[in-house]
């Protein structure tokens, strides 16, 4: 609690998911959106922003794809038993063994985000490479099993296309690989003629060619979709900075960066809410610059206002980092709140905050030496301790009252305040000689 201004920093979650948003990132996603969605065309780095935040989606759906692909390979392996017996090891070989495999290549590919290009050639090669090894099983199976083979892995090259979230080029590619080998194993298959098989392909290759078309909507929609989600992280971002701001200004000393009069309000409510901080170890230390008045009126607001910046960083600087905190409480006053205090560490800061004010050397052209000072810039200060049922209000005037006999003392002092000590306390005052270096006065206030 060194100032209120170190409680102002917010943290910053650490979400993965959101993507760094540049300015040319969000130029041109206005570009973008302002244009008919069919028109979207992605810069490279907007292409690169976006397939970071698409990557866990893409690659959890594709590598679940895979799974299960080879799992019901897996599991037609007995099917092939009851529609082929004679050609199990066949079967098992490819369904059971090679197209798993297959798989599990793939899989790995896609563990860790990759380049565009590796994503796509590995879906290429991965389907292309599994339509090949069952057109040769049906090459050997024979009879009906033959086309019903091929029509099957052509089905599940159609849905693959849809599902695999890859570049638009390679899904064309992959439809004319898928459909390249089904003309192929279409033109040897030894029942249907050259002429069924051309029209066996050009009925499937329009099906595939479907699942590409809507798999490039789908693209355009989910680039939208990305670009909508862009807009709102940077609208968001600048609203969260906007009320940050405002909190800011309304918590914090523009000229200083101390808290201002609201946040030492705050603090100290919370430290009076707070059973684990004992209320007599709470400690007000006002301050205030002596003859600021005629520093401001014969060097000017400037020089005020230059003497309080740094009057308010000597302050910060002497107290306890983390422990005490310092508010700019109005015009040239200070409140230092003490927590875990004692009235020895509370003159001892007191004490060090008046020389260290005074060792700055400020010149005070509107002092003069009848005001029995060497014309620098010096501060009084009160201290005074919390205890039982006292209010904040009340401890704070008793600081109040201790700076008050401070400056009736002669200013350039430190009184500490006993307010809550009986009428016949005894009342003692220590004051140095002018001359001394810890010129300084010592005062308990009944």
């Amino acid at each position: 609690m060194r100032s209120a201004a170190s409680s102002l920093n917010p943290t910053q979650p650490d979400d993965a998911a959101n993507v760094s948003v540049t300015p040319a990132l969000e130029a041109e996603t206005e570009r973008l959106l302002s244009q008919r969605t069919r028109d979207i065309q992605f810069s490279p780095e907007m292409v690169r922003a976006y397939r970071e935040k698409d990557w866990p989606q893409r690659s959890k759906i594709a590598r679940s794809w895979m799974v299960w692909v080879a799992l019901m390979s897996m599991a037609f392996v007995p099917v092939s038993h009851l529609l082929t017996p004679d050609f199990l090891g066949f079967a098992i070989a490819i369904g059971g063994l090679l197209v798993p495999a297959l798989h599990a290549c793939a899989y790995l590919v896609w563990r860790k985000p990759r380049s565009a290009a590796v994503e796509g050639l590995s879906l290429v090669l991965l389907m292309s490479s599994v339509m090949t090894a069952y057109g040769f099983l049906a090459v050997a199976v024979g009879g009906s099993n033959y086309e019903r083979l091929l029509i099957c892995i052509m089905y599940m090259n159609t849905i693959a296309i849809v599902v695999f979230n890859v570049d638009q080029v390679w899904s064309l590619s992959l439809m004319l690989c898928s459909t390249g080998i089904f003309f192929g194993f279409e033109i040897a298959n030894p029942v249907i003629d050259l002429k069924d098989a051309i029209g066996t392909s050009i009925f499937y290759a329009i099906g595939i060619y479907s699942a590409t078309i809507a798999h490039k909507t789908q693209t355009i929609l989910g680039q939208k979709s990305f670009l909508l989600s862009l807009r709102n992280q940077y609208h968001s971002t600048a609203l969260e900075n906007a009320n940050r701001l405002l909190e800011i200004l309304a918590t914090r000393d523009p000229l200083t960066g101390l808290g201002n009069r609201r946040s030492a309000t705050d603090l100290v409510e919370r430290l009076w809410g707070d059973p684990s901080i004992p209320k007599a170890c709470i400690a007000f230390i006002m301050a205030d610059i002596d003859f600021f008045k005629r520093l401001n009126d014969t060097a000017g607001h400037a020089a005020g206002d230059e003497c309080i910046r740094r009057v308010a960083k000597t302050i910060e600087v002497s107290v306890r980092t983390d422990e005490d905190s310092v508010f700019r409480y109005g015009g040239e006053e200070f409140l230092v709140v003490l927590a875990h205090a004692t009235p020895d560490l509370a003159w001892t800061i007191a004490e060090r905050i008046r020389g260290s004010v005074e060792a700055l050397g400020i010149v005070n052209p509107g002092r003069h030496p009848v005001d029995g000072s060497a014309g620098v810039v010096t501060i009084s200060l009160g201290v005074a301790f919390a205890h039982g049922d006292a209010t904040p209000e009340t401890v704070a005037k008793w600081a109040d009252d201790a700076l008050y006999d401070a400056k009736q003392s002669g200013r350039n002092l430190v009184f500490l305040s006993n307010a809550h000590a009986a009428a016949d306390d005894t009342r003692h005052s220590q004051r140095h000689s002018p001359g001394d270096s810890t010129t300084s006065s010592v005062r308990v206030v009944a």
